[in-house]
C-alpha cells in the first residue's frame, strides 16, 4: 500500500520557510552590525558617522579650555 504525497508543495512550503529563516538571520546580523557571513566579525562604522552632531558642534570650541568651577 503506498501513500501518495504531493511533494510540489511539501517542497514549495519548507523552501518559503527556509528562505524565511535564512533572510531574517542575515536582516538581524546587519542590523547589530555584524557581517553575517564572517563568523566574529563586526562592521566598523567611521566615528563620524556615530557621534555626528555631537563632534561638530563640540569641534568648534575645542581649543578653550573650559571654566572651573571654585568651592
Amino acid at each position: 500500500m503506498y501513500i501518495l504525497v504531493p511533494w510540489k508543495p511539501v517542497v514549495l512550503v519548507w523552501g518559503l520557510l527556509s528562505a524565511m529563516i535564512f533572510f531574517g538571520f542575515v536582516a538581524s546580523s546587519v542590523l547589530q552590525g555584524k557581517d553575517p557571513f564572517a563568523p566574529g566579525a563586526i562592521i566598523m562604522q567611521p566615528s563620524s558617522v556615530k557621534t555626528g552632531v555631537v563632534q561638530t558642534g563640540q569641534s568648534k570650541h575645542s581649543h578653550k579650555a573650559a571654566p572651573t568651577p571654585s568651592h
